[in-house]
């Protein structure tokens, strides 16, 4: 086994065959192939790195960062996979014709037609003459009426809605305009976050058991802080739960991740919005940036700077710990002036805040400007505010635009800036897809949702 694994002329970082791919080459027992695989880590051949398996080159890893030649195979499931999450594919549409994909993925047509054939047989995929769709379930219908599903938003004490943001606009749309497409019936009920009880649209309290054929069910926890109530609500049901998670992934609650009809699907938290941010910049040359966020005392503002990190960008850090959201401002605000100042009192004070932010990152950087990567796109739109009412002098920087958001609201098409798009359409046409589809969606019990960024 020794003497086959030194003639095989592997490079540094490559993936040697498994355990059990040598057990079967070999006609050998686990053990002996063990015991050969410790030999050539004694002689400094190969490394062991825990989850992923064994790599020629054990000397090219010390005190270095493990680079890891993938195999064909696993480059092309990460990219189908992150193709998925990017809303590429639509579920409801065939997927490209083979010939189309195994050129965006640079395989051959047989790697590729392996693979494809392998989501279909693990029921991901069906196949209709040449082309592949994703696995849909039909819906049992009673006559030809329409499947009910039962949809979920934050509501006030009398069961009344108001969109606080463009994405929750954008998300109640689609979700209205996809139910349609998919011939749901959305039965509407709202969470009191100030009691936890669920109410209809008109107040009163909800009844599961008056919905017995319900097929499924999809709750939004954005601006919905007391979320334990809802999640509960739904505990004992057997259909599916879509929920789209507006929190902290790791408050995730343990016990509903073990449900096997559950899926939370998370578009805005964790870091991987800000890699992506980071992987847009790098790929237009830029590779050093300020990050400015005046609400670092959330979980958000430190996942996107520890992202932006991650990406392999240098970053300035220029950030304030005692405010954790806009809203933070407001509750500020609504303690000083009537009700119909309070936007623009909050407005002022955020604007101070970020007057110390900039202050401090011209100061370091006299000689010289970088792109200012903002926490959010209300951010952006203040300090252009600034800007224009000559409060604030900042120079262009000489690569890449002056300043870069996160939320793609309408203001950034207004101003004209970059900002990453948590892509809801693919959010919702996700939550959907796994509401018909529960076993055959991505095994992860948190899917994420990759958006962005948007130029302009």
């Amino acid at each position: 086994i020794i003497d086959s694994l030194l003639a095989m002329n592997f490079k540094d970082g490559d993936r040697i065959p498994s355990v059990r791919s040598l057990i079967k080459t070999f006609d050998a027992s686990s053990g002996t192939v063990q015991a050969a695989l410790a030999e050539l880590t004694a002689m400094g051949k190969i490394c062991k790195i825990h989850g992923k398996g064994c790599f020629w080159g054990a000397d090219t890893f010390k005190n270095k960062p493990i680079v890891v030649h993938e195999r064909i195979s696993e480059k092309l499931a990460k990219d189908f996979e992150r193709d998925f999450a990017q809303g590429f594919f639509k579920t409801t549409q065939p997927l490209p014709l083979a010939k189309e994909l195994a050129a965006r993925y640079n395989v051959s047509l047989g790697t590729l037609r392996k693979f494809l054939e392998e989501k279909v047989a693990r029921g991901i995929l069906h196949k209709n003459g040449r082309q592949y769709y994703f696995h849909r379930k039909e819906q049992k219908r009673e006559n030809t009426s329409l499947c009910e599903l039962i949809f979920v938003t934050r509501c006030n004490s009398w069961g009344g809605f108001t969109a606080e943001s463009e994405r929750e606009l954008d998300f109640l749309r689609l979700v209205y305009k996809t139910a349609g497409k998919n011939n749901f019936k959305l039965t509407l009920w709202g969470i009191d976050d100030s009691t936890g009880k669920l109410i209809d649209r008109s107040g009163k309290p909800c009844n599961l058991a008056e919905h017995p054929n319900a097929v499924g069910a999809v709750l939004s926890t954005l601006l919905v802080q007391n979320y334990r109530p809802l999640l509960n609500f739904f505990g004992n049901v057997k259909i599916p739960v879509a929920v789209w998670w507006e929190h902290p992934l790791d408050k995730v609650p343990h016990s509903f991740l073990r449900k096997d009809n559950w899926k939370f699907i998370n578009s805005t938290f964790g870091s991987k919005c800000a890699k992506e941010m980071g992987r847009y910049l790098q790929s237009q040359g830029i590779n050093e940036v300020n990050f400015i966020s005046p609400y670092h005392n959330s979980s958000w503002s430190q996942d996107r700077l520890i992202g932006l990190q991650e990406s392999g960008l240098i970053v300035h850090e220029f950030t304030d710990k005692e405010f954790a959201s806009p809203w933070d401002f407001k509750q500020i605000a609504r303690q000083k002036v009537e009700k119909n100042e309070v936007e623009s009192a909050a407005r002022n004070i955020e604007k101070e805040k970020l007057k110390e932010l900039a202050n401090r990152a011209l100061a370091y950087q006299k000689n010289f400007s970088l792109p200012w990567i903002c926490v959010n796109d209300e951010v952006v739109s203040i300090f252009y505010e600034m800007l224009e009412e000559n409060e604030l002098k900042i120079p262009q920087p000489t690569e890449g635009p002056l300043f870069i958001g996160f939320d793609n609201t309408m203001e950034s098409y207004l101003l004209r800036f970059p900002s990453f798009d948590f892509n809801t359409e693919a959010l919702v046409e996700q939550l959907f897809y796994y509401i018909s589809n529960p076993y055959a969606f991505t095994p992860n019990k948190i899917h994420h949702i990759l958006g962005m960024v948007v130029d302009k």
